[in-house]
């Protein structure tokens, strides 16, 4: 029963379905290549593997993608049918061309998941910051951002859920017992 449940973790893992999907258009673009003639325009599907790849979490996923992408591109030009009626030039172009937007795709994209990183960063640092609360050290009143002061039950009660019950410590009970007997001896 357990395997079971391990077998349905695994298949509701979010990384599993790029990985998936990117090794199949990989596989299926390459089995393709191999069987059409040079000329077409076989290595285009590869640039959906590249796609995919960038919404992979490792950092090598997709430069591995890109890189075995290219080589498979690359492999494709020896053992494809020979072209109809093509010139060699133009295969050649169409093949240079498919790696150099493969690349340039793969190095925007990871410019652009950098820039994501630094971003959610910034906005950790941002809510971290809003959290900040400040209070009087000695007071314990709260400032708000008109730099207004407010007792501290009545500033959270403003700006949260919370409702207050009121209580003594233990060390407050005998400090205020030791203040209530002194009064007491004074009198």
């Amino acid at each position: 029963m357990q395997n079971g449940k391990e077998g349905n973790r695994s298949l509701q893992n979010p990384q599993l379905m790029p990985w998936a999907i990117s090794l199949l258009l990989i596989v299926g673009t390459f089995y393709v290549d191999l069987h059409i003639p040079l000329g077409f325009a076989c290595a285009i599907p590869y640039f959906l593997a590249v796609l995919i790849a960038s919404f992979l979490h490792p950092a090598w996923a997709m430069p591995t993608i890109v890189f075995v992408c290219s080589i498979l591109t690359i492999v494709g030009i020896f053992y494809s049918p020979e072209p109809l009626v093509v010139p060699i030039w133009k295969f050649f172009t169409n093949r240079g061309l498919a790696l150099f937007a493969m690349w340039i795709i793969a190095i925007l994209l990871y410019h652009r998941n950098a820039l994501i990183a630094r971003k959610e960063e910034a906005l950790a640092r941002i809510q971290l910051l809003e959290d900040l609360l400040p209070i009087c050290a000695e007071c314990k009143k709260i400032r708000d951002q008109r730099d207004t002061w407010h007792q501290l039950e009545t500033y959270l009660t403003a700006h949260s859920n919370m409702t207050f019950t009121h209580g003594i410590c233990p060390e407050c009970e005998k400090h205020a017992i030791a203040n209530f007997k002194r009064e007491q001896l004074v009198q």
